[in-house]
Protein backbone atom coordinates (compact mmCIF):
# COMPACT_ATOMS: atom_id res chain seq x y z
CA UNK A 1 0.00 0.00 0.00
CA UNK A 2 2.98 2.55 0.64
CA UNK A 3 4.32 1.61 -2.14
CA UNK A 4 1.78 1.45 -4.47
CA UNK A 5 1.01 5.67 -2.71
CA UNK A 6 4.56 6.53 -2.93
CA UNK A 7 4.48 5.22 -6.94
CA UNK A 8 1.10 7.84 -7.18
CA UNK A 9 3.09 10.71 -5.82
CA UNK A 10 5.72 10.45 -7.55
CA UNK A 11 3.76 10.67 -11.03
CA UNK A 12 2.16 13.82 -9.29
CA UNK A 13 5.34 15.30 -8.75
CA UNK A 14 6.57 14.88 -11.97
CA UNK A 15 3.38 16.49 -13.27
CA UNK A 16 3.64 19.06 -11.66
CA UNK A 17 7.20 20.00 -12.49
CA UNK A 18 6.43 19.48 -15.99
CA UNK A 19 3.20 21.99 -15.77
CA UNK A 20 5.83 24.17 -14.47
CA UNK A 21 8.33 23.64 -17.27
CA UNK A 22 5.66 24.02 -19.64
CA UNK A 23 5.06 27.69 -19.33
CA UNK A 24 8.01 29.28 -20.23
CA UNK A 25 8.21 27.89 -23.74
CA UNK A 26 4.61 28.59 -24.15
CA UNK A 27 5.18 32.07 -23.61
CA UNK A 28 8.46 32.79 -25.98
CA UNK A 29 6.10 30.59 -28.70
CA UNK A 30 4.49 33.12 -31.10
CA UNK A 31 1.21 30.68 -31.26
CA UNK A 32 0.71 29.62 -27.75
CA UNK A 33 -0.08 25.20 -27.68
CA UNK A 34 -3.71 24.48 -27.48
CA UNK A 35 -4.47 23.29 -23.90
CA UNK A 36 -5.32 19.37 -23.32
CA UNK A 37 -7.26 17.85 -20.40
CA UNK A 38 -3.22 16.33 -19.62
CA UNK A 39 -1.22 19.50 -18.92
CA UNK A 40 1.75 16.86 -17.36
CA UNK A 41 1.37 14.91 -20.65
CA UNK A 42 0.85 18.20 -22.97
CA UNK A 43 4.76 19.86 -22.03
CA UNK A 44 6.96 18.50 -19.31
CA UNK A 45 10.28 20.32 -18.70
CA UNK A 46 13.02 18.44 -21.38
CA UNK A 47 16.76 19.34 -20.22
CA UNK A 48 17.24 21.29 -23.26
CA UNK A 49 14.75 23.44 -21.95
CA UNK A 50 16.10 23.98 -18.85
CA UNK A 51 19.73 24.88 -20.14
CA UNK A 52 18.34 27.88 -23.04
CA UNK A 53 16.37 28.74 -19.63
CA UNK A 54 19.57 29.57 -17.86
CA UNK A 55 21.70 30.84 -21.15
CA UNK A 56 18.85 33.28 -21.28
CA UNK A 57 18.20 32.08 -24.70
CA UNK A 58 15.05 30.30 -26.44
CA UNK A 59 14.30 29.73 -30.04
CA UNK A 60 11.46 31.42 -31.03
CA UNK A 61 9.65 31.58 -34.36
CA UNK A 62 11.55 35.17 -35.28
CA UNK A 63 15.46 32.81 -35.54
CA UNK A 64 14.00 30.09 -36.97
CA UNK A 65 13.76 30.19 -41.14
CA UNK A 66 10.54 31.35 -42.65
CA UNK A 67 7.98 28.05 -43.75
CA UNK A 68 5.82 28.89 -46.05
CA UNK A 69 3.38 27.14 -47.81
CA UNK A 70 2.49 27.59 -51.11
CA UNK A 71 -0.08 27.11 -53.39
CA UNK A 72 -1.87 28.15 -56.46
CA UNK A 73 -3.56 26.89 -60.02
CA UNK A 74 -2.91 28.23 -63.51
CA UNK A 75 -4.87 27.39 -66.61
CA UNK A 76 -2.92 27.16 -70.17
CA UNK A 77 -4.02 27.67 -73.14
CA UNK A 78 -1.96 25.24 -75.28
CA UNK A 79 -1.94 23.81 -78.92
CA UNK A 80 -0.87 20.51 -78.12
CA UNK A 81 -1.72 19.15 -74.66
CA UNK A 82 0.34 15.67 -74.88
CA UNK A 83 3.93 18.11 -75.88
CA UNK A 84 3.50 20.40 -73.30
CA UNK A 85 3.27 18.10 -70.24
CA UNK A 86 5.98 16.35 -71.53
CA UNK A 87 8.35 20.08 -71.69
CA UNK A 88 6.93 20.81 -68.44
CA UNK A 89 8.02 17.68 -66.71
CA UNK A 90 11.76 17.95 -68.62
CA UNK A 91 11.24 21.62 -66.98
CA UNK A 92 10.58 20.41 -63.18
CA UNK A 93 13.42 17.55 -63.26
CA UNK A 94 15.46 20.38 -64.36
CA UNK A 95 15.19 22.20 -60.80
CA UNK A 96 14.04 18.37 -58.86
CA UNK A 97 10.60 18.80 -58.98
CA UNK A 98 8.23 16.47 -60.39
CA UNK A 99 4.66 15.77 -62.05
CA UNK A 100 2.71 14.34 -58.28
CA UNK A 101 -0.76 13.37 -60.66
CA UNK A 102 -2.14 13.73 -63.70
CA UNK A 103 -5.63 13.75 -65.65
CA UNK A 104 -6.25 13.78 -68.83
CA UNK A 105 -8.80 12.76 -71.29
CA UNK A 106 -9.50 12.92 -74.85
CA UNK A 107 -11.32 15.69 -76.44
CA UNK A 108 -11.64 16.94 -80.26
CA UNK A 109 -9.58 15.00 -82.97
CA UNK A 110 -6.16 14.18 -81.56
CA UNK A 111 -6.70 16.39 -78.85
CA UNK A 112 -5.97 15.85 -74.92
CA UNK A 113 -7.29 18.53 -71.80
CA UNK A 114 -7.59 18.19 -68.63
CA UNK A 115 -5.01 18.95 -65.43
CA UNK A 116 -1.84 18.17 -63.81
CA UNK A 117 -0.75 18.56 -60.05
CA UNK A 118 3.13 19.47 -60.09
CA UNK A 119 5.64 19.92 -57.07
CA UNK A 120 7.92 23.07 -57.52
CA UNK A 121 10.99 23.73 -54.75
CA UNK A 122 9.65 27.10 -53.59
CA UNK A 123 13.15 28.49 -54.02
CA UNK A 124 12.76 27.59 -57.82
CA UNK A 125 8.84 28.66 -57.77
CA UNK A 126 8.70 32.14 -60.03
CA UNK A 127 11.30 31.07 -62.53
CA UNK A 128 9.66 27.72 -62.62
CA UNK A 129 5.99 29.17 -63.25
CA UNK A 130 7.39 31.66 -66.21
CA UNK A 131 8.98 28.79 -67.86
CA UNK A 132 5.34 26.95 -67.90
CA UNK A 133 4.09 29.77 -68.60
CA UNK A 134 5.73 30.40 -72.07
CA UNK A 135 4.87 27.21 -73.05
CA UNK A 136 0.93 27.98 -73.81
CA UNK A 137 -0.42 30.44 -76.33
CA UNK A 138 -2.28 32.36 -73.30
CA UNK A 139 -2.47 32.81 -69.55
CA UNK A 140 -6.15 31.80 -69.11
CA UNK A 141 -6.39 31.85 -64.90
CA UNK A 142 -3.67 32.26 -62.54
CA UNK A 143 -4.18 31.99 -58.47
CA UNK A 144 -1.22 31.77 -55.59
CA UNK A 145 -1.66 31.37 -52.04
CA UNK A 146 1.13 31.74 -49.35
CA UNK A 147 0.54 30.56 -45.87
CA UNK A 148 3.22 31.12 -42.74
CA UNK A 149 3.23 28.21 -41.10
CA UNK A 150 6.71 29.11 -39.18
CA UNK A 151 5.04 29.63 -35.87
CA UNK A 152 3.34 26.51 -35.93
CA UNK A 153 6.50 24.46 -36.45
CA UNK A 154 8.32 26.10 -34.11
CA UNK A 155 5.14 25.73 -31.20
CA UNK A 156 5.49 21.80 -32.27
CA UNK A 157 9.02 21.40 -31.95
CA UNK A 158 8.78 23.08 -28.21
CA UNK A 159 6.09 20.42 -27.45
CA UNK A 160 7.73 17.80 -28.61
CA UNK A 161 11.38 18.29 -26.82
CA UNK A 162 9.12 18.57 -23.95
CA UNK A 163 7.70 15.51 -24.55
CA UNK A 164 10.67 13.71 -25.01
CA UNK A 165 12.09 14.90 -21.82
CA UNK A 166 8.97 13.28 -20.40
CA UNK A 167 9.46 9.98 -22.11
CA UNK A 168 12.97 9.81 -20.53
CA UNK A 169 12.01 10.53 -17.41
CA UNK A 170 8.91 8.18 -17.59
CA UNK A 171 11.56 5.27 -18.84
CA UNK A 172 13.65 5.04 -15.73
CA UNK A 173 10.44 5.70 -13.56
CA UNK A 174 9.40 2.08 -15.44
CA UNK A 175 12.65 0.64 -14.43
CA UNK A 176 12.67 1.51 -11.24
CA UNK A 177 9.11 0.68 -10.71
CA UNK A 178 10.08 -2.39 -12.00
CA UNK A 179 12.91 -3.22 -9.45
CA UNK A 180 11.48 -2.10 -6.45
CA UNK A 181 7.77 -3.14 -6.41
CA UNK A 182 7.17 -5.21 -9.39
CA UNK A 183 3.67 -5.10 -9.28
CA UNK A 184 1.48 -5.56 -12.65
CA UNK A 185 -0.87 -2.46 -11.68
CA UNK A 186 1.88 -0.01 -10.61
CA UNK A 187 3.96 -1.12 -14.00
CA UNK A 188 0.75 -1.04 -15.58
CA UNK A 189 -0.06 2.60 -14.54
CA UNK A 190 3.28 3.83 -15.66
CA UNK A 191 3.29 1.83 -19.11
CA UNK A 192 -0.16 3.54 -20.14
CA UNK A 193 1.39 6.69 -19.84
CA UNK A 194 4.90 6.43 -21.11
CA UNK A 195 2.35 4.50 -24.22
CA UNK A 196 0.56 7.84 -24.46
CA UNK A 197 3.20 10.56 -24.65
CA UNK A 198 4.93 7.81 -27.48
CA UNK A 199 1.54 8.64 -28.98
CA UNK A 200 1.76 12.56 -28.68
CA UNK A 201 5.31 12.79 -30.20
CA UNK A 202 4.38 10.30 -33.37
CA UNK A 203 1.47 12.71 -34.12
CA UNK A 204 4.03 16.06 -33.57
CA UNK A 205 6.58 14.57 -35.71
CA UNK A 206 3.91 13.59 -38.47
CA UNK A 207 2.32 17.22 -38.99
CA UNK A 208 6.08 18.52 -38.48
CA UNK A 209 7.09 16.25 -41.76
CA UNK A 210 4.09 17.50 -43.47
CA UNK A 211 4.85 21.44 -42.82
CA UNK A 212 8.96 20.39 -43.50
CA UNK A 213 7.39 18.87 -47.28
CA UNK A 214 4.71 21.44 -47.92
CA UNK A 215 7.20 24.59 -47.02
CA UNK A 216 9.81 22.58 -49.11
CA UNK A 217 7.90 22.26 -52.51
CA UNK A 218 5.52 24.36 -53.89
CA UNK A 219 2.20 22.61 -54.94
CA UNK A 220 0.09 23.63 -58.51
CA UNK A 221 -2.62 22.29 -60.84
CA UNK A 222 -2.33 23.20 -64.12
CA UNK A 223 -5.03 23.34 -66.13
CA UNK A 224 -4.62 22.54 -70.45
CA UNK A 225 -7.82 24.44 -72.17
CA UNK A 226 -6.48 22.98 -76.40
CA UNK A 227 -6.83 25.56 -78.80
CA UNK A 228 -10.07 25.26 -80.88
CA UNK A 229 -9.72 24.07 -84.61
CA UNK A 230 -10.94 27.19 -87.21
CA UNK A 231 -12.14 25.74 -90.45
CA UNK A 232 -12.17 28.43 -93.22
CA UNK A 233 -14.53 27.47 -96.04
CA UNK A 234 -14.06 29.01 -99.35
CA UNK A 235 -17.09 30.21 -101.58
CA UNK A 236 -18.96 27.18 -102.32
CA UNK A 237 -19.95 26.12 -105.90
CA UNK A 238 -23.08 24.23 -107.25
CA UNK A 239 -22.75 20.80 -105.45
CA UNK A 240 -25.49 18.09 -106.61
CA UNK A 241 -24.42 15.45 -103.96
CA UNK A 242 -24.66 18.44 -101.27
CA UNK A 243 -28.08 19.65 -102.22
CA UNK A 244 -29.27 15.82 -102.74
CA UNK A 245 -27.60 15.53 -99.24
CA UNK A 246 -29.54 18.16 -97.60
CA UNK A 247 -32.81 16.95 -99.55
CA UNK A 248 -32.42 13.83 -97.70
CA UNK A 249 -31.72 15.60 -94.51
CA UNK A 250 -34.98 17.62 -95.25
CA UNK A 251 -36.93 14.18 -96.09
CA UNK A 252 -35.45 12.79 -92.60
CA UNK A 253 -36.89 15.85 -90.72
CA UNK A 254 -40.35 15.40 -92.65
CA UNK A 255 -41.01 11.86 -91.70
CA UNK A 256 -39.83 12.16 -88.35
CA UNK A 257 -42.33 15.31 -87.90
CA UNK A 258 -45.31 13.20 -89.19
CA UNK A 259 -44.34 9.82 -87.28
CA UNK A 260 -43.98 11.99 -84.05
CA UNK A 261 -47.80 13.32 -84.79
CA UNK A 262 -48.71 9.89 -85.39
CA UNK A 263 -47.31 9.00 -82.43
CA UNK A 264 -49.17 11.62 -80.35
CA UNK A 265 -52.73 10.84 -81.76
CA UNK A 266 -51.82 7.04 -81.14
CA UNK A 267 -51.44 8.10 -77.29
CA UNK A 268 -53.67 10.71 -76.84
CA UNK A 269 -56.42 11.15 -79.00
CA UNK A 270 -57.33 7.65 -79.66
CA UNK A 271 -57.84 6.97 -76.83
CA UNK A 272 -60.04 9.89 -76.20
CA UNK A 273 -62.08 8.99 -79.04
CA UNK A 274 -62.23 5.65 -78.01
CA UNK A 275 -64.10 6.54 -74.69
CA UNK A 276 -66.20 8.64 -76.26
CA UNK A 277 -67.55 5.92 -79.05
CA UNK A 278 -68.08 3.45 -76.55
CA UNK A 279 -71.15 4.82 -75.04
CA UNK A 280 -72.32 4.94 -78.84
CA UNK A 281 -71.77 1.75 -79.92
CA UNK A 282 -73.78 0.73 -76.77
CA UNK A 283 -76.97 3.00 -77.55
CA UNK A 284 -76.74 1.90 -80.85
CA UNK A 285 -76.75 -2.02 -79.76
CA UNK A 286 -79.86 -1.21 -77.83
CA UNK A 287 -81.53 0.35 -79.80
CA UNK A 288 -81.17 -2.61 -82.33
CA UNK A 289 -82.47 -4.73 -80.07
CA UNK A 290 -85.69 -3.08 -79.33
CA UNK A 291 -86.37 -2.23 -82.83
CA UNK A 292 -85.75 -6.03 -83.65
CA UNK A 293 -87.96 -7.22 -80.72
CA UNK A 294 -91.12 -4.92 -81.79
CA UNK A 295 -90.62 -6.24 -85.51
CA UNK A 296 -90.88 -9.73 -83.66
CA UNK A 297 -94.11 -9.37 -82.11
CA UNK A 298 -96.33 -7.63 -85.28
CA UNK A 299 -98.66 -10.29 -86.67
CA UNK A 300 -98.33 -11.47 -89.34
CA UNK A 301 -100.97 -10.85 -91.71
CA UNK A 302 -103.45 -13.54 -93.50
CA UNK A 303 -102.91 -14.38 -96.99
Amino acid sequence: MKRHILLLLTLSVLALVVGCGAAEPAMRAVQPAQPTAAPAMEAPSAPAAVDESASGYAPSSQDQERMIVYTGSLSLQVNDTAETVERISGILQSVNGYIASKSLVAYGEDKLRGTIVVRIPAPALDTTLDQIKALGIKVLREDANSNDVTAEYVDLDARRKNLEAYEVELTELLKTVRERTGKAEDILAVYNQLTEVRGEIEQIRGRQNYLQNTSTLATYTIEFVPVEEVVVEGTPGWDPGRTAGRALDQLVTTLQALADVAIILALSVLPVLIILLIPLVILVLIVRALVKRRTQKKPVPAS
